[in-house]
């Protein structure tokens, strides 16, 4: 959530959420339990029926429960430890010793916990069937089309009072059953079907917890060594693509350790462990048949994978320090250009992709450059003018011609 609506990373999320835990303003936020004391129930009532009033108060608590069968329910749900400490927007005072991005993430804690409590939602929703004929050439042929328009109102807020969410109110005409409508146009819209988008962080997070792989306190962790490690890397959108590195990594995994990669054998060791936390296993015997036949395995590889000498790709573009053809390198971070005169010349550049070679209009800060895509040192997407240094005119969006 904290990636949908903050735009956090995981890793900051949790960087933020360690410090309101420290200082007492949360539970613990390494669990997936959804388990609430009866304490913050009375609590979250007494705050709603004094705020909002008591068509707001439930009768009994909402209980929720867990779908993952792995998760660990030994602490409560992420919530704030005192529900009545509302954020400042809603009368209360959570601004204190919380700096800007904290006093944010405890602001999206506290509304969902508020929320959780609060009753559905509710909708008056109209479908309406428009029959449309077309006739022939004679009264007896016709051909028949059916039509629906889908209308809808929102009756009574519920949790969507705290919990707000983008919806859209779409009233609908009054008619009557069988009445004959005057017909103006139609218009066609083609629709053609798109690939999965790929994965942003939250939709990352969410696939992890959906197979049963790691643990809330791992998320963070995997995200950030996949990407230090360059097996992928994000695009203008903020969405993973993989590297060339990445590539290789997954196809010499997937060729040699088919069962270690497996999602079913990750998931099934993650709960062996579970096990053996709860004492239902022994550890010894759970390591030896994993860690025995990987061994072998992973002897067996080193023999049979050997080192390959790296491919080289040849390019007309001349080496500006020696004169010599560069070529495209594969290194830790992927393709570079080299002077294929190494090492006597050792003159190398970053090679730039298709979209950062693309420009974006005029530079509307010297009128005379082109902007185009660039990156930070942590290689994030940023638009600049291509004659920076001369001008260093820079934004994190552009409207794209």
């Amino acid at each position: 959530e904290a990636a949908k609506r903050l735009r956090f990373s995981a890793k900051q999320t949790m960087f933020f959420a360690q410090h309101l835990y420290e200082n007492g303003f949360i539970t613990y936020m390494r669990t997936d339990s959804l388990n609430l004391s009866q304490d913050s129930l009375t609590a979250g009532k007494k705050w709603i029926e004094s705020n909002l009033g008591k068509d707001y108060a439930v009768q009994a608590p909402r209980i929720f429960k867990t779908k993952s069968r792995l998760a660990q329910e030994a602490h409560e749900a992420i919530r704030p430890t005192q529900p009545d400490f509302a954020p400042q927007n809603l009368g209360g005072q959570a601004n204190l010793k919380l700096e800007k991005n904290e006093l944010r993430l405890y602001d999206l804690i506290w509304r969902r916990f508020i929320a959780s409590q609060l009753p559905q939602a509710i909708f008056d929703s109209t479908t309406i069937e428009i029959e449309a004929s077309i006739l022939r050439t004679s009264d007896v042929l016709r051909t028949k089309y059916i039509f629906k328009a889908v209308g809808s109102i929102i009756k009574f807020d519920g949790f969507l009072k705290i919990w707000t969410q983008k919806f859209e109110e779409k009233e609908l005409p009054l008619l009557e059953e069988n009445e004959i409508l005057e017909f103006k146009e139609i218009k066609p819209e083609q629709h053609f079907t798109e690939p999965p988008a790929r994965y942003n962080e939250a939709g990352l997070v969410k696939t992890l917890e959906e197979y049963g792989i790691g643990r809330p306190s791992t998320y963070a962790p995997i995200i950030s060594v996949i990407q230090e490690r360059n097996y992928v890397q994000k695009n203008a959108e903020r969405r993973f693509e993989p590297t060339p590195i990445g590539e290789l990594v997954n196809k010499v995994l997937t060729e040699h350790f088919p069962k270690i990669v497996d999602i079913e054998f990750t998931a099934k060791m993650e709960e062996e462990l579970d096990e053996i936390a709860q004492g239902k296993e022994k550890w010894s015997s759970v390591i030896k048949n994993f860690y025995e036949p990987f061994a072998e395995n992973l002897e067996q590889k080193y023999q049979e994978v050997k080192k390959q000498k790296p491919i080289e790709e040849k390019t007309d573009e001349i080496c500006e320090k020696c004169g010599k053809l560069m070529v495209i390198k594969f290194g830790r971070f992927g393709k570079f250009l080299a002077c294929s005169g190494f090492p006597e010349c050792k003159n190398a550049k970053s090679l730039k992709s298709e979209q950062e070679k693309k420009s974006f209009g005029s530079c509307p800060k010297c009128q005379t450059g082109q902007i185009v895509l660039r990156r930070t040192r942590k290689r994030r997407f940023f638009y600049g003018c291509n004659r920076y240094p001369e001008c260093d005119y820079a934004t994190w969006s552009i409207r794209k011609p």
